[in-house]
């Protein structure tokens, strides 16, 4: 435990190098790669566990987000082995969040063919789509809070409201995806550290690409005609 990185959420944005990586790459990071797909990866660190262990109400943030650019997921996760000295644990992976921008462009088994496949990413993992940039879904302003369970717990309010879909896992995607079944999967906004649930985008069957959107109007007429809501 102390010698890990627990990473509770994960998003997918189209490739933009942050900062420390343009600074480490003029620095003489010569590793050949198109840049297709930046990870952020939102990690509890065991200082941070121990700390909020501790304290009641701690000021600091409860977590680390870390960006990894390049052309896989699997190529990603073993750059994040060469910048840190914990290696990232993914059992307790709650949520990953996809930019409409990326699914648009890319299949959800092209994506995610990583995580369906590694041990590390439990089957119950919930998948979201994001309108704007998913790495802004995992960052929230109230300290002590930690976006992935914020996401998590609005997914939990399905029986509250029609707008909230019932929640679309890993293992759901992946007998969609074999099955070639088309599908929705959960719109959230982003707004200054703020989220919102917000319509639904539409999965083709045949591509497994985003081709439309609800909005909460149209989403909440879904539910109440497939009584799933």
């Amino acid at each position: 435990m102390e010698e890990q990185s627990l990473g509770i959420g994960l998003a997918f944005d189209k490739g933009k190098k942050s900062f420390i990586e343009k600074e480490l790459n003029e620095q003489g990071d010569g590793y050949l790669r198109k840049d297709l797909i930046t990870s952020t990866y939102q990690i509890i660190t065991p200082q941070v566990a121990s700390s909020i262990t501790k304290q009641s109400g701690p000021q600091q943030k409860s977590y680390v987000n870390v960006s990894e650019t390049g052309d896989s997921n699997l190529q990603m996760t073993r750059e994040l082995s060469l910048r840190s000295e914990q290696p990232l644990d993914a059992h307790h992976m709650k949520v990953i969040v996809i930019s409409e921008k990326l699914a648009k462009s890319y299949g959800l088994e092209q994506l995610l063919d990583f995580n369906l496949r590694d041990n590390d990413f439990r089957p119950s993992c919930l998948v979201l789509i994001s309108k704007g940039r998913a790495s802004k879904t995992l960052e929230i302003k109230t300290a002590g809070e930690i976006p992935a369970f914020r996401l998590v717990g609005i997914v939990e309010n399905a029986y509250r409201t029609t707008r909230i879909l019932p929640p679309m896992s890993l293992m759901k995607i992946e007998s969609k995806i074999h099955s070639k079944s088309s599908f929705l999967l959960q719109n959230v906004l982003s707004v200054n550290g703020e989220v919102k649930f917000a319509g639904a985008a539409v999965i083709d069957g045949k591509t497994h690409k985003m081709t439309g959107f609800l909005n909460e109007e149209e989403l909440e007429g879904v539910t109440w005609i497939t009584g799933k809501g």
